[in-house]
């Protein structure tokens, strides 16, 4: 997206909204290596040496941190969370190809999971069939509110909006706190909702968790960040770390549902590309073999398909 569009955006922002440069065109997924797509750049190569103290840090002093936030305007903002999110789209429309999956697990008639490869990137995806297609609005929004796949259904899952580039194209955060760990976790997650046709939607995530560890005074309200330095609990600057995070392309895992609604059922495609695994049980130096990550998306597969099945 140029300069020059990102202007017109915000003259007619409130009768815009984020569509990707490479939105589905129809159901076909066969047309993505057209010579006309932008670069594919991979944006998690960048995430791998991410240090959380970077991002959860008190604030600037007052004197510099206006001149530091003037360094970057929204539009730059904007701007950058756009390129992310139609990179992220193009890879979730890519991926969603099934002819490239090299090998699959059939779990019933009605839901299929496959493997592949991308940019060295091991790819999971999972096909869903719902025999009534009056469920495509009901799967969509349940889908958009969810953190992410394994998250599902569950009531801590919905967040607050804390920026909103286009109608569609919002980055969301969730704190998750619990006493049983020395730490807090903050998700953020920017996402994006494009309708492609009528009968096609397309959900793309991706997202970041910040691990902030807690001192043993909680009574307090003190924390201490990795480092071991004591600060408030209201001394975060989110603003500052949301803007930090799109701007530094800090997003670690990336996802996304394609909803496609027929005549007779919805289909929905669930891909994860650069999807952060905790090592294989059995191989604790490798990371989780297909087997692991199978038996890992049963669950939140059987969960969707009862939950839209009752």
């Amino acid at each position: 997206m140029n300069k020059g569009y990102i202007k017109i955006v915000f003259v007619f922002l409130s009768f815009l909204v984020y569509v990707s440069n490479r939105t589905l065109a129809s159901e076909s997924v066969s047309d993505v290596n057209d010579s006309n797509s932008v670069s594919t750049k991979n944006i998690a190569s960048s995430n791998e040496n991410h240090e959380n103290e970077d991002l959860v840090a008190p604030p600037d002093p007052e004197e510099t941190k206006n001149e530091k936030l003037l360094e970057y305007s929204e539009a730059d903002e904007t701007e950058k969370a756009t390129e992310i999110m139609d990179e992220v789209i193009y890879r979730l429309k890519y991926n969603a190809n099934f002819n490239n999956a090299y090998s699959r697990y059939y779990l019933n008639r009605i839901s299929h999971i496959a493997f592949t490869k991308y940019e060295d990137k091991d790819t999971a995806r999972f096909h869903i069939i719902f025999p009534n297609p009056d469920k495509y609005a009901d799967i969509i929004n349940m889908l958009c509110e969810s953190k992410d796949l394994y998250s599902f259904g569950s009531s801590d899952s919905k967040g607050k909006v804390i920026r909103e580039y286009y109608p569609n194209l919002k980055m969301i955060q969730r704190s998750y706190q619990n006493d049983n760990t020395p730490f807090n976790t903050y998700s953020f997650s920017l996402s994006a909702t494009v309708e492609a046709s009528e009968d096609i939607t397309m959900i793309a995530k991706t997202t970041i968790d910040i691990y902030d560890d807690i001192s043993g005074d909680k009574k307090k309200g003190k924390k201490k960040g990795k480092k071991g330095k004591s600060l408030s609990k209201n001394s975060i600057y989110w603003d500052n770390i949301a803007r930090k995070i799109v701007l530094n392309k800090k997003f670690i895992n990336e996802f996304g549902f394609i909803v496609k609604r027929r005549s007779d059922h919805v289909g929905v495609t669930y891909v994860e590309y650069d999807y952060r695994y905790r090592p294989c049980p059995k191989n604790p130096d490798e990371r989780r073999c297909e087997k692991c990550i199978t038996n890992r998306m049963i669950v939140p597969i059987n969960k969707i398909i009862k939950f839209f099945n009752e």
